[in-house]
């Protein structure tokens, strides 16, 4: 589009199935036509551009149309350097390094660089998706070559073929957002979206005492080689091209002991090296020094529950790569932490159960979180809507990574406060209204005794959408928030979300449940009146059937 046209949308159109000629693309650069330019600028006729645009009215079914993504972000790739891509790259100096294309998508590519057919019955469906991936990657890697992200954000429910599309993201470090329509979420993530970077061309190094030793880095990188005069000698250190800086991601180092450690401490240093949006180089190191002990309650005492399952989540996830390997990874869920309760935990006595150690007591739960998530469970429609979870999850912050491994669980009191609660369906009481956090999806639910009350209703629903909003301020991808009232077909969202601890007999339900000791008899009566037969297992009955007895709640 063309923003020196002020009256109306004008457009220079090109053919969408092969990449444009040179001679097309240097018209773009040298001619008249002004193709970039700040929103400030040109907001009047960018408005005009979006008005414009009308519904498609053909026939061809949603999935059939021709889109033809790839060869698009050629020629966005190719306005973004401009006249500089005529010249040897060794002569040019690079551009500020923070450039972004954002990719609105409907459906899958169909057409030109990167396209497959529309349906995978297609006879050579396996090789045409296999010459698309590729393209795809060498697409991302200009774009790296660049300092150039591309995000793709989609909408709608057609399929859009993650696993073309992914080889484009990971090159670039870009990311791919699913959205129901291109309403208020998708405006909202657009705009986190050409904001959330904070520099380029970015390398972290780890270096770590003798004896420990890092066996994988999960996260938005690949491995990186460093010049020699970077580099002390004999410097056994993990360097990590990072491919944008970002607040909304990490990294996550899994390491092993190589041996016993004969020193008091171990000393661990993490150096990050980029280049920021204002073209300053920044350098941050930080050193952390921990102490070593010799006692087996000092070690697991010391460990963080939340921090150790985020990364045991990581690295069960970098292995469901598709729904066989999720239901193999849950097996895997199972054997871990029986794994910990035959290493960590005492056999009880006449029985073959063994208890699991109270020092980690929260850690069956989360991880029975995992076990039952969009990663590894089947509460997503869709596998390409598991796999955007599951990349989103491999390359997300600490924070993020939680909330999608365990959900938040606030229910609304009187005044407008919130009471966190475990994330069982105990919570599901027909005066209450409740908001559950589950990092890329937020659900209010309404009671339908508190919804029948329409002030105290919309007093009620008006302080958890605050409440949304405050949780998600700064979260990328904003997550969905999605509203219903109790008994309608919408609420199975949440309460497949949560764990079904109305199976456990009530001396348990009161012990992980607190809450339910302020019901009535009636209430709690009622409240179990509710609850229908399901045959997924609460976290006590799974704990069980691996043979293990469950620790005491904290």
């Amino acid at each position: 589009y063309d923003f020196l046209e002020s009256g109306m949308a004008a457009a220079d159109v090109f053919p969408g199935n092969a990449t444009p000629t040179e001679e097309l693309l240097k018209m773009l650069v040298y001619g008249t036509g002004v193709y970039l330019a700040p929103l400030h600028v040109c907001l009047s006729v960018a408005h005009n551009i979006v008005s414009s645009l009308r519904p498609y009215r053909g026939e061809l079914a949603e999935a059939a149309r021709d889109r033809c993504l790839g060869t698009a972000v050629k020629v966005a790739l190719f306005l973004i350097q401009g006249p500089s891509a005529e010249m040897p790259r060794s002569t040019v100096k690079r551009t500020g390094g923070n450039s972004h294309i954002a990719v609105c998508a409907g459906g899958p590519t169909t057409l030109g660089v990167g396209s497959v057919p529309h349906s995978q019955s297609h006879p050579h469906y396996a090789y045409l998706e296999q010459k698309a991936v590729k393209e795809m990657e060498h697409l991302g890697q200009e774009a790296r070559q660049q300092d150039t992200i591309v995000d793709i954000l989609c909408a709608g429910t057609c399929p859009v073929r993650m696993s073309v599309l992914q080889p484009l993201l990971a090159a670039s470090g870009g990311v791919l957002v699913l959205h129901d329509d291109f309403g208020e979420s998708f405006g909202l993530n657009l705009q986190r979206s050409v904001k959330r970077a904070k520099g380029f061309r970015g390398v972290l190094e780890a270096r770590l005492s003798d004896g420990i030793a890092v066996t994988r880095v999960i996260g938005p990188g690949k491995e990186a080689i460093l010049d020699g005069h970077e580099t002390f000698k004999n410097d056994k250190s993990v360097a990590i091209q990072m491919l944008s800086i970002e607040e909304c991601q990490s990294f996550a180092f899994i390491m092993e002991l190589q041996g016993d450690i004969e020193e008091e401490n171990a000393y661990f240093q993490f150096a990050a090296r980029y280049s920021e949006t204002r073209q300053m180089n920044v350098t941050r190191v930080v050193t952390i020094r921990l102490p070593t002990t010799s006692s087996l309650s000092a070690y697991l005492q010391s460990v963080d529950e939340e921090v150790a399952a985020v990364l045991i989540g990581k690295r069960i996830a970098l292995l469901a790569k598709d729904a066989s390997d999720a239901t193999n990874m849950r097996a895997s869920v199972d054997e871990i932490v029986k794994d910990i309760a035959f290493k960590f935990g005492k056999a009880m006595p006449k029985t073959k159960r063994w208890q699991f150690p109270s020092e980690l007591a929260r850690l069956p739960e989360i991880l029975f979180h995992l076990s039952r998530s969009p990663l590894l469970g089947s509460i997503v429609g869709h596998e390409d809507e598991r796999a955007v979870i599951r990349n989103l999850f491999l390359h997300a912050s600490f924070d993020l990574s939680l909330r999608i491994l365990s959900p938040r669980l606030l229910m609304h009191r009187e005044g407008g406060t919130f009471e966190e609660l475990p994330a069982y369906d105990l919570a599901m009481q027909s005066d209450a209204a409740l908001v559950l956090d589950h990092g890329t999806d937020a659900f209010i639910w309404m009671g339908t005794d508190l919804a029948a009350d329409e002030g105290k209703g919309a007093a009620a629903l008006a302080a958890c959408r605050t409440l949304v909003d405050e949780l998600t301020e700064q979260r990328f991808p904003a997550p969905r928030m999605r509203v219903f009232k109790e008994g309608s077909s919408q609420a199975r969202y949440l309460q497949a979300r949560l764990i079904p601890a109305h199976k456990d007999p009530p001396y348990e339900q009161e012990a992980r449940f607190p809450q339910l000791r302020t019901l009535k008899a009636d209430q709690r009566a009622k409240l179990k009146s509710r609850f229908f037969h399901v045959d997924d297992l609460s976290m006590c009955e799974w704990m069980r059937s691996l043979q293990l007895i469950p620790p005491e709640p904290c």
